[in-house]
Parts: C-alpha cells; sequence; structure tokens
C-alpha cells in the first residue's frame, strides 16, 4: 500500500506539479524568482537554414579577401531563444518528472544569475517545472563569433549548427597572439568562477565562445552537479531527436575521477558529468593542448563513431594521456606549458596546478603578448606601421593595409576622433555639450513582421532598413549612436560640435530617412509599407568612452530620454519634436506644425509640433532625396498617403 501511494503521489507531481509543491518551495517561488525563465517571457527561433553550407569558400580569394572574409565570420545557430528582448543559447533536455527546487538549489541558480564579469557569458536563468513543455533548459547570453572549439579543429563533425568556424584551416594563423589571449580569457573567467561559485563543471573549447570583441567567454558553468542530480533521480532524459548536448570527443577529455563516477567500462552513452575544481584543472589541460597541438587530445575530431571501452579503460586504469613532441626553434618555450598541462593531468587530483600557476606559466612561455587580444592587435599593427616607415616605396601599400586594419578594428566601436585618440595613447575624459540633438527612429508593426518572416528574413529587413538609413547619416554631421532592436539611434553636435547646427542637421535628417522609408520595398513581402516614428530633441548631454575591453561611446542626460520619449508617443510616419527644439528652428525654413499639448511619461504636460517638410524658396536649390531602392531596379517602391 506504501508503494501504490509513492508511485500516487509521483503521478501527481508529474501531471499537475502544483498540487504537489513543500511549502518551503512555494515560499521562495513568491519571492525573487528571476533565476526562473517563464513561458510567458521565453520564444524558441528556429532556423531552418542552419544544415546549409554557410561558410565562403575562401581558395579563389585574395589574401585581402580571405583576411576580410575570416575576420566577419559569424556563427550559424540551429535555434536561439528570446527571453524578454535577449537573445540566448540555450541547452535542453526532456523532463520526465518533478524536480524539486531547494532553498539551497534556488540561491545557487541565483548566485549564477547575479554573476558579470568579461570572460562568462551572462547566466539568464532555468527553464522547468512547466507542464507545458516538459523541458529542463538552461540560458545564456548568445555569442555570434564562434566556439573555441571550432577554430582549433577546423576538420571537426559538427554535431550542433550553433557556431560557424571563426578560422579556417591553414587559413587562419592561430599564433601566440591568439593563444596567449584566449588562454589568459580562460584562467581570468575561471578564477573568477571558483571564486563565487565553485567550479566549472563542463569545461571544454565547446563551452569556451568567442563574442563580437574577440573576447572569449566560458559558458555553461556551475549548472553539471545539478543536472547529474536530476539525471541520477530519473527526473530528466536526453531528447534522441536532437544533436547530442555532450560529444564522444568531449567526453574523454574529462577528469577520469568524473568519468568513474558514472561508468567504468565505457559502454554508457556520454552524457554531462558532474564538477569539481580540481576536475576543471584537468580540463584547462586538455584545453591548452588543444589550442598547442591544433587537434584534440585523442585525436577523434574526425569520427562520429561511439568510443571504443578500450579507450576509456586505457584512460581510467592505464593511465594515457595525450602525445606531444618536444618543439624547437620558436616554439620551444610551449614545452613548459605543455608539461604543466601534464601536470593538469594528474591522476591525485590535489596535484593538479591552479589557476595562477597556469597564468605565470602561460606568462613566461609567451613573454611578448601581453593584454587581451585587441590590444596586442592594436600593438601588433601599430609595430608593423613603425617597421614599414622605414620601409622603400614598394612598401608603402603594406603599411596603408596595417594602418586601416587598426582603425578599422577601433572604428566598429568608436567614433572616428575618438579612436585616433585612443589609438596615439591619449586620455578620453568625459564631457558635457552644452547644446546638442538627439534622435530616434523606430520601426513600427516590428512583432506584426516577425510574424511572417523566418529570422533569416527578419534579419536581412533590419540590415538592410539600417544600411539605408546609414546612408543618409553618412551625408549629414551626425553620428550613429547605436541600433537596439528595431530602434536607431543618432547624434548631431557630439562628439565634434558644430557650433548649433545639430538641430537642422537632425531636421533634415529626419525628413530623409522618412521618404527613405516610404520607398523602401521589403524583397519577401513587396506588398508591406514600412512605416517608422521619429522623434528629437536638443538640449545639454554628457558622454564619454565606457568600458576597457570593449569601449563603447556612450550618450547621457535628460535629453536622450526626452528624445526617446518624442519618439514613443509619436503616430507611424510622423516626426515630432518639442516646443523648444521646434523654437530653434527657422520657421520660414522649416514647416512646423503644432499638435498641442501631450502627456508625456516623466514630464507631465508637454508642447509638442509636427516637423513636415523643408521649405526650399529657390527651386534651384533643391536637392531631390535620393531612392535608396536596395532590391530592385525596375520599379519605384509604393508611396505612403
Amino acid at each position: 500500500m506504501g508503494a501504490f501511494f509513492s508511485l500516487w503521489n509521483q503521478l501527481v507531481a508529474y501531471y499537475n506539479p502544483e498540487a504537489y509543491v513543500p511549502d518551503f518551495e512555494r515560499k521562495n517561488r513568491n519571492l525573487s524568482v528571476h533565476w526562473k525563465v517563464e513561458k510567458d517571457d521565453l520564444k524558441i527561433i528556429k532556423n531552418k537554414n542552419a544544415n546549409n553550407d554557410t561558410s565562403r569558400d575562401l581558395e579563389f580569394l585574395s589574401e585581402k579577401e580571405q583576411a576580410i572574409a575570416l575576420t566577419n565570420r559569424r556563427r550559424v545557430f540551429g535555434a536561439y531563444a528570446i527571453i524578454q528582448n535577449f537573445r540566448a543559447e540555450f541547452t535542453q533536455y526532456i523532463q520526465t518528472g518533478h524536480i524539486f527546487m531547494n532553498d539551497q538549489k534556488i540561491d545557487h541558480f541565483k548566485k549564477l544569475r547575479k554573476l558579470s564579469n568579461v570572460n562568462i557569458v551572462q547566466f539568464y536563468g532555468v527553464q522547468l517545472n512547466d507542464r507545458s513543455l516538459d523541458t529542463l533548459t538552461f540560458f545564456h547570453s548568445l555569442q555570434e563569433r564562434g566556439t573555441l572549439e571550432a577554430g582549433l579543429n577546423p576538420g571537426l563533425i559538427i554535431y550542433r549548427n550553433s557556431f560557424q568556424e571563426f578560422c579556417v584551416d591553414e587559413k587562419f594563423d592561430f599564433n601566440e597572439t591568439f593563444k596567449s589571449a584566449f588562454m589568459r580569457d580562460i584562467l581570468k573567467g575561471l578564477a573568477f568562477i571558483h571564486r563565487n561559485v565553485g567550479y566549472h563543471g563542463h569545461l571544454h573549447a565547446a563551452t569556451c565562445l568567442i563574442d563580437i570583441n574577440w573576447v572569449l567567454k566560458l559558458s555553461q558553468f556551475g549548472i553539471s552537479n545539478f543536472i547529474c542530480d536530476q539525471f541520477d533521480s530519473g527526473n530528466i532524459k536526453v531528447n534522441d531527436k536532437d544533436p547530442p548536448v555532450f560529444t564522444h570527443q568531449q567526453y574523454v577529455c574529462y577528469p577520469p575521477e568524473h568519468i568513474r563516477q558514472y561508468d567504468t567500462t565505457g559502454t554508457k552513452q556520454p552524457r554531462i558529468l558532474r564538477g569539481t575544481r580540481q576536475g576543471d584543472m584537468y580540463c584547462v589541460g586538455m584545453v591548452f593542448y588543444m589550442m598547442v597541438e591544433k587537434h584534440d587530445p585523442f585525436l577523434m575530431q574526425k569520427t562520429m563513431e561511439r568510443i571504443s571501452p578500450a579507450l576509456i579503460d586505457d584512460i581510467l586504469n592505464k593511465n594515457r594521456q595525450p602525445i606531444w613532441e618536444k618543439k624547437t626553434g620558436e616554439r620551444e618555450l610551449e614545452n613548459g606549458l605543455l608539461e604543466k598541462c601534464q601536470q593538469c593531468w594528474s591522476r591525485d587530483p590535489d596535484l593538479r596546478p591552479t589557476t595562477s600557476d597556469m597564468e605565470r606559466t602561460v606568462a613566461a612561455t609567451y613573454p611578448f603578448a601581453k593584454g587581451t587580444l585587441v590590444d596586442q592587435m592594436v600593438r601588433k599593427n601599430e609595430k608593423a606601421a613603425e617597421d614599414l616607415e622605414y620601409e622603400v616605396e614598394e612598401k608603402t601599400a603594406h603599411l596603408v593595409e596595417a594602418r586601416d586594419r587598426t582603425m578599422t578594428l577601433l572604428q566598429e566601436m568608436l567614433p572616428p576622433d575618438i579612436a585616433i585618440s585612443l589609438r596615439d595613447g591619449k586620455n578620453v575624459p568625459a564631457r558635457s555639450y552644452d547644446s546638442a540633438t538627439v534622435m530616434f527612429v523606430q520601426i513600427c508593426d516590428f512583432t506584426r513582421i516577425m510574424k511572417f518572416s523566418s529570422p533569416n528574413q527578419v534579419i536581412k529587413f533590419l540590415n538592410d532598413v539600417f544600411d539605408s538609413f546609414d546612408e543618409v547619416t553618412r551625408a549629414h554631421d551626425a553620428y550613429k549612436v547605436e541600433t537596439t532592436g528595431e530602434t536607431y539611434m543618432v547624434a548631431s553636435g557630439v562628439p565634434k560640435e558644430n557650433g548649433g547646427i545639430h538641430v537642422t542637421e537632425i531636421a533634415e535628417m529626419s525628413l530623409k530617412i522618412r521618404e527613405v522609408s516610404y520607398r523602401f520595398i521589403l524583397c519577401h513581402k513587396p506588398e508591406f509599407k514600412l512605416s517608422i516614428r521619429i522623434g528629437f530633441h536638443a538640449g545639454p548631454i554628457a558622454a564619454g568612452v565606457i568600458g576597457i575591453r570593449s569601449p563603447r561611446y556612450c550618450l547621457f542626460g535628460d535629453t536622450v530620454n526626452f528624445a526617446s520619449r518624442m519618439q514613443s508617443n509619436c503616430p507611424p510616419n510622423q516626426i515630432q519634436t518639442s516646443e523648444r527644439t521646434a523654437n530653434m528652428l527657422d520657421k520660414n525654413e522649416y514647416k512646423l506644425v503644432k499638435r498641442g499639448i501631450v502627456h508625456v511619461k516623466g514630464k507631465g504636460e508637454v508642447n509638442c509640433y509636427w516637423l513636415n517638410e523643408h521649405i526650399h524658396h529657390d527651386k534651384s536649390e533643391e536637392v531631390e532625396t535620393p531612392i535608396l531602392d536596395l532590391h530592385r531596379n525596375d520599379q519605384p517602391g509604393p508611396s505612403h498617403s
């Protein structure tokens, strides 16, 4: 009878989790539950084209074209999630039983959610115990560049469509600049995790992600023990229809003491294992070995066959380790690093090095490669530029290319003047501007566009629209601050002051951008009429460079907020500005229509104006707004009334 009631409680807990929840769990659920991702806040986006070969064939490209193609390479995602407007990667299992969350587990996930470091991804939370989904899913911030595994193993058979190689075989020179920078990033991120969480548990080249700024970030940390508990309790299982979460190549690179806890015969299907701090150092040795040797430790990257039980037996009982040959010449110093990796593979976990030990070894191995990857690339290009100045005339082209690479890298993140100052080693202090103008442009009905478009079509649509806006921006004295989702932000008068013409510059831009939107054609739905709302405001602004590793030029102040409110309170296809800004425009040059009093959040009742057109008194001075048809040359775009 006792067994019957036990079975009955399990069935109730699975089919109706709310009917059997301990009091302490219900109490905690009412508190801060930002660690838990609710179904209503979650949307999974699947890329049907992810299996296509999207990598460019570099064989027939020039050296310059190859460098550009490799630098711009991005991952291809089979699926990703959107959590409250944030894109996220996820790891998912099928949930077969109710997962009971006690205070210790909840506190652990809360701690993971709060962690923030430049060398770890942002942990977004967990989705579990949802009757309509029957899944256990872990989410972290999406990184677009690639994984370290993809860069080290260009011949790797890819089980997941979650990345695209950022370096392609011999075409990518994985030199000491990249090795030292990525090794330092791994050790800094791991040291932070050890201080705050205690262990990583799933450290492998596949969980080392490269972000858009070439900074390595560790992912999937601190969750392996929880997952193993659920496997052991029978609460989760692997979805056989999905690509494997844990591959054979990764499995044999994990600590023998952890493999032994799960499988002593080598016959079980690989799965995620439990983690410890000492186990992480074993994995560090494996990852560093892969970075030095450019292949996986047991030469399995070109096979899809399951692991031989004999290999597992050799690893567990015969102390089998990766084989390496002593380096000579310029790579001789790497022998010391590989010897340190051997210490990481010690069968006595207490004898394995620490992150500090490995940092000292990396510094001794690559003494001339210091700082982040971006720092090293900038210094390397500057040094090349200095050397090329003493070369003969025929080398001048190489000098220009080296300088261009340096400035292109910086100017992707900063205004040109700021990038030049930072390149020259000058400080760029934050400062206030007495008057500047900020404009926001938002695409209307973006949610509706997403419903009838695939992810690829949405991305192409945004690229096409914002490229057309960029053409207008480049023709004026203005700076594109950023694009966030469907919103485009521009400022004039910062960082270069322009003597008070910033209002007219933004006014002209707003009219041209609206004209461009009227003529825009959505290639996969030509009958769709693009609508935008525009708002701008002039006033004092504070601006400065934020960030060391990934610097950004940011604007602050009430003027930015006011401009955003002007946009958000504006109907489609209208340009709205405040009374103060309207008074700064010449009424003989611009047609302004008083909208009247509008309630603006945070500002109360505000008198607002529509900007309708620029009045050209001399028709010979009229400049026709260019028609930026990105898709067709045979017919004009739809006009807006």
